[in-house]
């Protein structure tokens, strides 16, 4: 987990004036995307949810418990592998679990006909999402099932004196792009329900403070060797400084 401000802008007004996406006067400028939020709906993308090292899976092959995982599952090893029994090693990172049922599936066809296999993700540890800023507890979490934004802003356990809870930013990194979404931590309404994925960084600053490339880039280049697997830092340090 991880944690951190500057001056106000020379000339409030001009804040004033180029309040961004529904911003009040008294903070700064937003930071806009690069692209339109396309993907960032209240619909959840299972697809999404790719499994990964630190995944815990059960697999059960019908009627033949000796080709089965343990029911408490098996950890899938920093190789983005699954061990079971007899067959060994089965790579099923970046799989859903679907994707991981049709591998293990192909797997057994060599010693099974017409395998019957189930997959279930007793414990997801490889997908996180990340909420910083004016929060008690800052830092990365495992996004273990399907939650909105403002059930993910509730990791950080409450706002710090002064925090912006009108405006929290959803940022996410799509290819190349960057899609923003704000929503209202302070009145909750339909804009904080939208769902969130893995690699979603959840951002809330401070009011009146600087400007918000000066907020959040702290954040962003301190936590690197945990984001950058997830965030295309590039693509949000390019848009900050749009």
């Amino acid at each position: 987990m991880a944690r951190e401000t500057l001056s106000p802008p020379i000339a409030p007004l001009c804040a004033c004036l180029l309040v961004l996406l529904g911003a009040a006067c008294k903070a700064p400028p937003l930071v806009e995307g690069t692209v339109e939020p396309n993907t960032i709906t209240t619909t959840f993308d299972w697809d999404a949810y790719a499994l990964g090292a630190g995944d815990v899976v059960a697999v059960t092959v019908f009627k033949h418990p000796e080709f089965s995982t343990p029911e408490r599952g098996e950890r899938v090893d920093l190789r983005g592998t699954i061990s079971l029994p007899l067959i060994g090693p089965v790579k099923i990172d970046g799989q859903s679990a679907e994707g991981a049922r049709t591998l293990i599936t192909e797997a057994l066809s060599q010693y099974l006909v017409d395998p019957a296999v189930t997959v279930s993700i007793i414990e997801y540890g490889s997908q996180r999402v990340y909420v910083f800023g004016q929060v008690d507890v800052p830092g990365s979490y495992a996004l273990d099932r399907p939650i909105n934004a403002l059930q993910a802003l509730t990791f950080g356990q409450g706002f710090r004196v002064g925090a912006d809870r009108e405006t929290v930013a959803l940022m996410r990194a799509s290819g190349k792009d960057l899609e923003v979404h704000y929503f209202n931590a302070e009145t909750p309404g339909v804009d904080g329900l939208v769902a969130v994925q893995p690699g979603d960084f959840i951002f809330v600053r401070q009011s009146g403070a600087g400007t918000f490339r000066e907020e959040i880039l702290p954040y962003v280049s301190g936590t690197a060797p945990i984001i950058g697997a997830f965030t295309n830092l590039a693509v949000i340090s390019d848009a900050l400084d749009d």
